[in-house]
């Protein structure tokens, strides 16, 4: 049967299916061809970003290690404030604040960090915050940063997550209100004093820092600097610091014969260490007798003015009433009596009953327990410090104020006793002064007249190391670096080895660096680093959350590994997570440190950033 020829209309309603399916194919690779442009658009844009927050984060981690090695550098650690809101458009654009406060956001003052001026994809000039705590608020306050100082940024309610944020503000956009963000029309003038709400949107303009946010009203891209990115950085340079600074006034605040009578010449005599405890809570009292003499610097204060930290103790006297007459005449009575600054003797003195007209001369004898304790320092003219007087008995005339002349000051040895029949502990030191008293008769007063003799706590004083206003040493106690310190030193070298002292390679009595063979070393410092993940919370009382491996075994080998953060290459120990860092303070003169001890030693190697 012949088959039906379709009508005309028929004819033209398939052929415009035909073109309506073609023209949703081309409609369809055309928005998947441009979908898939924009994806690698945007992702070409992430990546740029990425870069140059990359290259920010490294400068401005450099820029800290830099000016934290300096000397003279009071904050070491601190980072740059963000660019001066009145060097935006100017010549001085780049250039950081010289302080900020909290929340302390602006553009990264690339100029300071010597990069060039970094622009994300859209040609915007990055943006930067800094936690506060790191960054300088004004002239007066200083910081305290060291190994165990967080970040106090927050960043996605994340509490203490960042000590610095760079962010990338992308193109300008319209912000819708909601999830947090308030509304706002994005608007960058060229000159003025940028508004953070034209550049970064929601919580980043108000210092509540976000990585997202709901809808399509965002988009900052942001990196953070944390503490594991900076603080290797830093312990490098503060280690290099402290063999430069702490160590040489470490080994200058060492006991000498040229000050201290019963020292043998030539050989330093180094403070206690004091047990390892809680860094937070430790009295850092040094104590005598420990066998293999090591812990915290026994960072104490006596000064009277000192705020802790450090903490303030008492320099106790052990028998302040030790006065007698040593030249002709005698002493009819006396008593003695201490106070938080002197010691005070008062009594009568008699002329000589066989020839008056020989003067009396009075001696004083005070003890103080605890000198090698602590760092302390003599006063620069001990004398100064002691005063002698005298007067007619029961007379309220003027007392005359004979010079006095310091006899002795000995760092005592715990089995000599003094002229007076004591025996003063170990590590103390007796100081004995003297003066000859106005003869009776020549000033025709009685036949006895009255005398004060007494002598002035201020005769010894903190060490320079304690005192937070020193200029060149003060920011190691001020940032309370002590607390991150351990310190060795040979047992022989501290009043425990008196009368003789000193360690020697021969003996094998000094400590141990770097070669278990060799014993030279009279004194170390350990600078532990951050908390590695293998090691306990801090604050802690073992030494272990601290110090690693063979610096914590209590023994007398200490040793510098590679700086690492975590395990690399294999499980043994030796490549296990270390970040201590050894000072060397002082040696054996006749066999000083090797090459081979030394390999690793300089604190301003290169680490890898997590």
């Amino acid at each position: 049967m012949a088959r039906l020829a379709a009508s005309p209309r028929a004819q033209r309603g398939v052929a415009l299916l035909g073109l309506l399916a073609v023209a949703v194919m081309v409609f369809a690779y055309v928005l998947t061809s441009r979908l898939n442009a924009a994806s690698r658009f945007v992702g070409i844009d992430r990546e740029h970003n990425a870069k140059m927050l990359a290259r920010a984060k490294h400068a401005l981690v450099g820029y800290m290690a830099q000016q934290a090695a300096l000397a003279g550098e009071n904050n070491p650690g601190h980072l740059p404030c963000p660019e001066a809101p009145a060097n935006f458009g100017t010549s001085n654009e780049g250039i950081e604040a010289a302080f900020c406060a909290v929340p302390a956001v602006g553009r990264l003052p690339w100029r300071t960090l010597g990069l060039d001026k970094l622009v994300d994809s859209a040609g915007e000039p990055l943006w930067y915050a800094v936690s506060n705590g790191w960054h300088r608020p004004n002239s007066t306050t200083n910081l305290t940063i060291n190994s165990d100082s967080p970040g106090q940024l927050t960043l996605d309610g994340a509490a203490n997550d960042a000590v610095a944020l760079i962010i990338a503000p992308g193109p300008a956009i319209v912000v819708q209100a909601g999830g947090g963000c308030a509304a706002w029309a994005q608007n960058r003038p060229a000159a003025g004093a940028p508004d953070l709400r034209n550049y970064l949107e929601c919580g980043n303009a108000t210092g509540n820092f976000v990585t997202s946010a709901p809808g399509n009203t965002f988009n900052d891209q942001l990196l953070r600097v944390t503490t594991a990115h900076v603080l290797p950085a830093l312990e490098a340079a503060i280690a290099d610091r402290m063999q430069r600074e702490i160590a040489p006034a470490l080994k200058a605040a060492a006991y000498t014969s040229t000050q201290y009578s019963g020292i043998p010449a030539g050989v330093p005599l180094y403070s206690y260490p004091v047990p390892f405890a809680d860094p937070t809570t430790s009295n850092y009292q040094g104590v005598a007798g420990l066998p293999n003499p090591q812990g915290l610097l026994p960072f104490n204060q006596i000064n009277g003015a000192c705020t802790a930290p450090p903490p303030c103790t008492t320099l106790p006297v052990s028998h302040p009433h030790s006065v007698r007459s040593t030249l002709y005449g005698y002493l009819l009575s006396y008593s003695c009596s201490t106070s938080a600054t002197e010691i005070l003797c008062q009594g009568q003195y008699h002329e000589d009953d066989t020839d008056p007209t020989r003067n009396v001369r009075i001696e004083m004898a005070a003890t103080f327990s605890d000198v090698a304790k602590g760092f302390r320092a003599l006063a620069a003219s001990p004398v100064s410090n002691t005063l002698v007087e005298a007067r007619d008995n029961g007379s309220t005339s003027a007392w005359v104020t004979p010079s006095p002349t310091i006899v002795q000051i000995k760092m005592n040895d715990g089995a000599t006793t003094l002229p007076d029949g004591t025996l003063p502990p170990r590590g103390s030191v007796t100081i004995r002064f003297h003066a000859t008293l106005p003869n009776i008769d020549a000033n025709g007063w009685d036949t006895y007249a009255d005398f004060r003799i007494r002598i002035n706590r201020a005769v010894f004083d903190d060490h320079a190391l304690l005192k937070k206003d020193d200029a060149t040493l003060g920011w190691f106690v001020r940032n309370e670096w002590y607390r991150n310190t351990y310190y060795a030193v040979a047992q022989a070298n501290t009043a425990d080895g008196l009368p003789s002292l000193g360690c020697s390679a021969a003996s094998s009595n000094c400590v141990r660096f770097n070669d278990s063979g060799t014993y030279n070393i009279r004194a170390l410092l350990v600078l532990a680093g951050r908390r590695l993940p293998t090691q306990a919370t801090r604050p802690s009382s073992d030494r272990l959350a601290y110090v690693e491996y063979q610096n914590g075994d209590t023994g007398t080998l200490y040793e510098q590994r590679p700086v690492r953060m975590s395990n690399v290459a294999t499980s043994s120990p030796f490549y296990a997570p270390w970040n201590d860092r050894i000072i060397l303070v002082d040696w054996d003169t006749a066999s000083p440190p090797t090459a081979a001890q030394v390999v690793g030693l300089t604190p301003l190697r290169v680490v890898s950033l997590p």
